[in-house]
């Protein structure tokens, strides 16, 4: 990578995988009850690689492939006050005198400023009206009374006049002001005020000019101003997009599509109200880091991640369940068996061939349902996922769908305490078996519950309750057709209900580590950040040559950027 893209290490050490932050963002949301939220994110990628664990593997059905190129889903992946004009019949009714409609406008000097003429910061840089209302004030109404009022004026002064305005006109108007003068909103535009009352003077007329042109200048700034949120939030999604994530934000959530103003207004979404952000493009195209090594091992088609939906089963009787793993009546779980046990079975034949890439340790003991093949975290992607969370004094860590202990382990590894929950007690006899092998069983308090139970309970009693640094969720993904589709939708997805999860961890502490699919929705994320009241970062890990999962990291697991560079769009 070139230097500005320097992977990111703190005092705690380096990262065992470098990982590097592509962009931050900023969104002003407006929250179904009516009030405001801001949402800070980071999208940064993980480099992640295990070429040797895939070819250790010794993959037998294909033959050995160039690494292929990484595949994402891309394709649709103030001065004065201000208003209104008059018409200048009207205008001849009242006053015979020939250049008071000169002598009334405010005098301007005539010294060094002469001539010097005010700037806007930018075509896209207007913060508020007030800001643009100081730029534009003097020419817009001016330039409108010149256009109506021009006859009433000697030509020495309406040439005056139009010079004064054109030194003060601003150097990036509104879209509504660039052709001012052709304008219907601003013809003639105190016409009704001088019609309708008798014995009306200059003064009189200019206030109400000046008075009407600001209210029409106003609503035009907030049509302009609604524009152009819509387009920062359209080049966002697009910038988003392309860096092969998920937006999901849904074009009713757009500033375009709703009036601000309506008090009646209803709605079942946030709403984007103001967006800034700073998204470096080039990782668009550079996937890669520079110094990668070339592998001729071949990589896998699919997702190694949590695929599989749980099946609902009849209850077990707690007397019946055994948690000591027994090699002689249960050689069915020996995951060194598979490719005999799986041999009619082409989609666990798959994993089989990458099993390695699972657990690096698989021959020495390791144990898996069939479930556990599909639903296993890659061991190097739990690696960075762990070297991530076990920081900044984090000692206690909560594997809310632990399964059968990837990511447990891993965290065990790292140096914390880990406490373990699945209700299924086949997956979590074979977590504490695999913890056995990797050394660190002792370090893991295995619970066979439902998570959710688990966290009720601890909310009912905080006695009973242990003190937890983060939380890691891994749910069930629904089964592989997740891929079939642009988009994960956090809440159908998952099994059970991943806004759900993510509501009753919230609870347990407000550091989560979230681990998707891909395609999830990052308008669902940022809504789990609105929640939580705290940053947010998505963070993709890009195994070899290709993006396979995100892991999304809420409170102090989230990575912020310590001093952050100014841009044209943040």
């Amino acid at each position: 990578m070139d230097s500005s893209s320097e992977s990111v290490g703190d005092d705690q050490g380096e990262y065992q995988y470098p990982w590097f932050p592509m962009g931050h963002f900023g969104i002003n949301f407006i929250q179904t009850d009516g009030s405001k939220a801001y949402v800070q994110g980071e999208l940064s990628r993980a480099y992640i690689k295990d070429y040797e664990l895939l070819k250790a593997s010794k993959r037998k059905k294909e033959e050995k492939q160039p690494a292929e190129q990484i595949q994402v889903d891309m394709d649709e992946m103030s001065l004065q006050d201000s208003v209104p004009e008059d018409n200048g019949e009207a205008t001849d009714k009242l006053l015979e005198d020939k250049d008071m409609a000169y002598e009334v406008l405010p005098k301007w000097s005539s010294d060094k400023k002469k001539g010097k003429k005010r700037k806007a910061k930018g075509r896209y840089n207007y913060h508020s009206f007030e800001e643009y209302w100081d730029v534009s004030s003097f020419w817009v109404i001016q330039r409108t009374w010149l256009n109506d009022f021009g006859g009433q004026m000697t030509e020495e002064n309406q040439k005056e006049l139009l010079k004064k305005c054109d030194e003060m006109k601003p150097i990036y108007p509104i879209e509504q002001h660039e052709n001012l003068l052709e304008n219907p909103d601003y013809q003639n535009i105190t016409k009704s005020f001088t019609e309708t009352k008798e014995g009306v003077t200059f003064e009189e007329i200019y206030a109400e000019h000046c008075d009407l042109i600001k209210k029409q200048t106003e609503n035009d700034y907030h049509i302009y101003q609604t524009k152009e949120v819509t387009r920062r939030c359209k080049d966002m999604i697009n910038r988003v997009k392309r860096l092969g994530y998920a937006p999901g934000f849904e074009e009713s959530q757009l500033p375009s599509f709703y009036d601000l103003n309506d008090k009646d207004i209803k709605i079942d979404k946030p709403l984007i109200k103001e967006v800034r952000y700073q998204i470096d493009e080039s990782y668009a195209k550079k996937f890669v880091c520079d110094k990668f090594e070339e592998s001729t091992a071949s990589t896998s088609e699919s997702s190694s991640s949590a695929e599989s939906q749980i099946e609902s089963t009849a209850p077990l009787n707690p007397k019946e369940i055994r948690f000591n793993f027994d090699p002689e009546t249960e050689q069915h779980l020996i995951a060194s068996n598979a490719e005999k046990l799986y041999a009619n079975d082409p989609e666990i034949s798959k994993y089989y061939y990458q099993r390695y890439r699972l657990f690096s340790r698989l021959d020495e003991g390791i144990i898996m349902d069939r479930e556990g093949w599909f639903s296993v975290t890659p061991e190097a992607i739990a690696e960075h996922i762990a070297d991530r969370v076990v920081r900044h004094n984090v000692s206690v860590v909560v594997d809310a769908f632990t399964g059968v202990g990837g990511n447990a382990i891993q965290f065990a590894l790292r140096g914390a305490h880990v406490i373990a929950i699945d209700m299924d007690p086949v997956r979590l006899k074979c977590a504490r078996e695999n913890a056995r092998v990797y050394g660190v069983a002792d370090y893991i308090d295995f619970i066979c519950a439902d998570f959710f139970d688990v966290a009720a309970t601890w909310a009912a009693d905080k006695k009973l309750a242990p003190k937890v640094d983060a939380v890691f969720l891994s749910p069930p993904w629904g089964g592989p057709s997740y891929l079939k589709s642009k988009e994960f939708d956090l809440a159908t997805g998952c099994c059970p209900n991943g806004i759900d999860i993510f509501d009753v961890s919230l609870k347990i502490s407000p550091n989560i580590a979230y681990f998707l699919p891909r395609n999830t929705k990052v308008s669902q994320l940022t809504e789990l950040a609105i929640k939580a009241k705290t940053r947010m970062e998505i963070e993709q890990s890009l195994l070899n040559t290709k993006i396979k999962t995100i892991t999304v990291y809420y409170g102090k697991l989230a990575y912020r950027e310590k001093s952050p560079k100014s841009s044209g769009d943040y």
